[in-house]
């Protein structure tokens, strides 16, 4: 029933068309007042309105699809309600519609037709990601479920399509459940934590952000005993937040009751990664700009097409200089132990040229190694 409804719905597919029938839908039924073409033109690129007095809207290479879809919506809504829609009498540009109709939602049956196949196909795509996502995942959230038993049987079939290059097979992977509804449900947690090489001990923390980089689970949040630390105290000036990687953490995890939970800023965890690769803000860290120079094509468009950071841009184009054969790349970040371990994994390809001291560290680091491998084996 749900397909066949989705071989005529306006509202189904991925394209502009669709884009632009459910925006014009929402318009019509929520604004109840006249919703012109370059309404819509203007909420679909985030335009002021004004724009259209320098630019021809109908000349816009969106405007057929537009159309289409004005159309459509039209159509369907006439359909549903005869006479529900009036236009306001002008030509051009200032022409509107206006929807008048008795129902709030009269499609309504349709968008849900559509929200329904989306939902199918996510779980599907769920169920085929087990390669991807840890199976705990599933296992907290479909626990007796059939799609679990589905997931079982292809992995153990070997049916399935989708996999990562990193196992999920990680120490306490099991406990991000568990972090998710504790972040969720803003409820502080207690366990015990261990440091490498130290003793462990009892963490009271208010987990409010996951991530995972390089294979390895961050759950970042506020902690008392934490800020005890006195290497910790200067960087916290700038970001008042921890990490706990999940595999350090060696007891059970239990909740506490009478901590009032402390959430984190709106916009906080968008701004603490902004600058950074990976989870670590360094001491005395600041925002630079950071020039690599690539040694071959190949090397070049690759980070064309996997750049380092979102802030990396192209600013020589790979070719013959006045040096020899070569590209740059240019990144404004925050220089840490991961962005310097991503470049040294680059081997020779890459050369960092700004600033000096990122790239007397990478010089230091190549030069331990180069001694390593000078050292007779001893075995």
């Amino acid at each position: 029933m749900v397909n066949n409804m989705l071989k005529k719905n306006i509202f189904a597919g991925n394209s502009a068309r669709a884009s632009f029938v459910n925006r014009i839908y929402e318009e019509l039924r929520l604004k109840l007042d006249f919703v012109s073409h370059v309404d819509i033109l203007c909420a679909y690129y985030h335009r002021e309105k004004s724009y259209y007095d320098l630019h021809t809207y109908c000349s816009d290479k969106a405007y057929i699809q537009l159309k289409k879809a004005f159309s459509e919506v039209k159509n369907a809504l006439e359909k549903a309600i005869p006479g529900c829609i009036i236009d306001n009498g002008k030509t051009g540009k200032g022409k509107a519609f206006k929807y008048i109709g008795s129902s709030d939602d009269p499609l309504a049956e349709e968008r849900q037709a559509v929200e329904q196949k989306s939902l199918e196909d996510y779980v599907a795509f769920c169920k085929a990601s087990a390669g991807i996502l840890p199976m705990c995942w599933f296992s907290a959230y479909f626990e007796n479920s059939q799609l679990l038993l589905d997931i079982n049987r292809e992995t153990e079939d070997g049916t399935g399509f989708i996999r990562s290059s990193l196992e999920q097979i990680l120490t306490n992977i099991d406990m991000l459940p568990i972090f998710y509804k504790a972040i969720t449900d803003k409820k502080v947690l207690r366990f015990e934590y261990q440091r490498f090489g130290q003793e462990p001990f009892t963490l009271t923390f208010h987990p409010q952000f996951l991530k995972e980089y390089n294979g390895r689970w961050f759950v970042f949040g506020d902690a008392e005993r934490l800020r005890a630390y006195e290497y910790d105290v200067e960087k916290r000036e700038r970001f008042n937040a921890y990490n706990v990687p999940l595999d350090r953490i060696v007891s059970d995890v239990s909740m506490v009751d009478d901590v009032e939970y402390i959430p984190a800023e709106k916009g906080f965890y968008q701004k603490f990664f902004k600058d950074i690769i990976g989870v670590t803000h360094e001491k005395d860290a600041k925002l630079e700009k950071v020039v690599i120079r690539t040694k071959t094509e190949y090397q070049h468009g690759l980070l064309l097409t996997k750049p380092l950071h979102h802030s990396q841009e192209e600013t020589l184009p790979f070719g013959e200089h006045e040096h020899g054969s070569y590209g740059e790349f240019t990144l404004t970040i925050e220089p840490n132990r991961e962005l310097r371990g991503k470049i040294l994994a680059y081997g020779q390809y890459l050369e960092v040229m700004e600033p000096v001291s990122l790239r007397e560290q990478i010089k230091d680091s190549i030069k331990v190694q180069i001694m390593q491998y000078n050292n007779k084996l001893n075995w």
